[in-house]
């Protein structure tokens, strides 16, 4: 149950027990009238005044009463039936109005913290959407990042293949290893030396940079293809003792 309707049930509670008390406190005694009486008489003897037996006894005349007539006398603690009556209803308008000032109040009340409660979810909601939406931006922002990235790394890769490739099949031809060799380079430094290195492309840069066939940062890593294979027969023989344990380090380090 509900606590307007507790509050509207209670104040109606108080209201018929007043009204019930009025009805006890209406209880009246009657009085039989002898001979020689009088209505101010049997008023006074009841400490009432004659309007008071009147308005009791729906007389027409005060000043005619007969002899065995029966008259009703209210309690001497109470008031006039009639005005009994009339504080009556006004309790029980006075009841009943606070019933529904109080059912209004609360159902206002009610009402506000429903609509403060509704505005409050709503809010919540709009954040996580918001919330929602610019993460997704987000997350698509860093994959095209990401994809760009990628697609440009996947470029230069390229580029390098190609230029790689490009080497490859002029030494194939026989140019630039034709020239290596021909300067004092060997089979075994073009294959475990030059070829893992730059690819035989003696015009080769590294991100590093490093440069050349030998890809070093030796002053001799660029120029003619003579003068880097005189480089690179130099730096193995003094670095190394000879070609040969140059290109066993290489093969077993990766690097030289």
């Amino acid at each position: 149950m509900s606590k307007v309707k507790q509050t509207a049930l209670a104040v109606a509670g108080v209201a018929s027990v007043f009204v019930a008390g009025t009805s006890i406190v209406n209880a009246a005694s009657t009085y039989t009238v002898k001979e020689g009486d009088t209505l101010s008489e049997v008023a006074n003897k009841f400490n009432m005044t004659v309007d008071d037996l009147v308005k009791s006894n729906n007389l027409k005349d005060a000043n005619m009463i007969f002899v065995d007539q029966k008259i009703e006398v209210p309690d001497s603690q109470s008031v006039a039936e009639t005005d009994v009556d009339a504080s009556s209803d006004s309790a029980a308008n006075d009841a009943a109005s606070l019933a529904m000032s109080q059912a209004a109040s609360s159902a206002a009340a009610s009402s506000a913290a429903a609509a403060s409660s509704a505005a409050a979810a709503s809010s919540a909601a709009a954040s996580q959407a918001a919330a929602q939406k610019a993460a997704a931006s987000e997350a698509a922002a860093t994959s095209t990042t990401t994809a760009s990235t990628q697609q440009a790394a996947s470029a230069t890769t390229s580029v390098a293949s190609t230029s790689s490739s490009s080497a490859s099949t002029s030494a194939a031809g026989g140019s630039v290893k034709a020239q290596f060799l021909a300067n004092g380079g060997t089979e075994a430094l073009w294959d475990s030396v030059v070829m893992p290195e730059s690819g035989g492309n003696p015009n080769a840069v590294s991100s590093n940079g490093y440069q050349g066939l030998g890809q070093t940062k030796e002053s001799w890593g660029t120029g003619s293809v003579a003068s880097q294979t005189a480089g690179m027969v130099n730096y193995a023989t003094s670095r190394y003792g000879s070609v040969q344990n140059a290109t066993a380090f290489r093969q077993a380090n990766g690097w030289w």
